[in-house]
C-alpha cells in the first residue's frame, strides 16, 4: 500500500515538473487522488502532499523578505514562516507516528518560483511574490478542505480547518495589499 501511494504521488509530481510546475504545486490530479483515499492512507497522502507546498511557501517568503519594500509584508512573512514551519513539524510527527515519511521535501530547495523571486527586488518582487503566495495559499487551503472533511484523526481535521481559516483570511489580505500598493 505504501509503495503504491508513494508511486502515485511521485507520478503526480513528475507530471507537474514535466508541465513546468513546481513539484510542490498540488493539482487536480492530487486532489482527485486524495479524494479517492480514506483512513490512514488519506492522512498519510495529505501530509505528504502538503509538506512540500508549505516548505516551498517558506522558501518563497524567506526569499521575498530579503528584497521586499513594505514593512507589513516583511512582518507577515515572518509570521508565515514560523506558522508553516510549525505545521511542517506537526505533519512530520504525524507521518512518523503512522510509520511513514514525506516523499518530497522543499526545505532549502530553489524551486522555479524561488529562483524567479531571487532575481527580483522591490516593487517587481512584490508584484510577482504576492500572486505566487496567494496561489500557494489557495492550493494548501484546497488540500486542507479535503482533510477537514476526510481525515479520521480529529486533530488532523482541526489542523486542516485552521489552515483553511488562516489562508482564507490572509490570501484576500495579500491581494488587497497588491491592489493598494500597485493598483493591480
Amino acid at each position: 500500500m505504501r509503495i503504491s501511494l508513494a508511486v502515485a504521488i511521485l507520478v503526480v509530481g513528475a507530471v507537474l515538473v514535466a508541465n513546468g510546475a513546481s513539484s510542490a504545486t498540488p493539482s487536480n490530479a492530487t486532489a482527485a487522488h486524495l479524494s479517492s483515499l480514506s483512513g490512514k492512507a488519506f492522512d498519510v497522502a495529505f501530509c505528504q502532499a502538503l509538506i512540500p507546498v508549505q516548505e516551498e511557501a517558506i522558501e518563497m517568503a524567506m526569499t521575498a523578505t530579503l528584497n521586499a519594500d513594505h514593512s507589513e509584508l516583511l512582518k507577515w512573512n515572518q509570521v508565515l514562516v514560523e506558522r508553516n514551519n510549525a505545521q511542517v513539524r506537526q505533519m512530520l510527527a504525524w507521518l512518523d507516528a503512522m510509520g511513514s515519511h514525506p516523499t518530497v521535501r522543499n526545505a532549502g530547495v530553489a524551486t522555479p518560483s524561488v529562483k524567479k523571486l531571487r532575481a527580483l527586488k522591490g516593487a517587481a518582487l512584490e508584484k510577482a511574490y504576492i500572486p505566487m503566495m496567494t496561489s500557494q495559499m489557495d492550493q494548501s487551503a484546497a488540500l486542507a478542505r479535503l482533510a477537514a472533511q476526510k481525515s479520521d484523526k480529529p486533530e488532523l481535521r482541526t489542523f486542516a480547518q485552521g489552515i483553511v481559516k488562516m489562508d482564507g483570511q490572509e490570501s484576500p489580505m495579500l491581494r488587497g495589499w497588491l491592489k493598494h500598493w500597485y493598483n493591480s
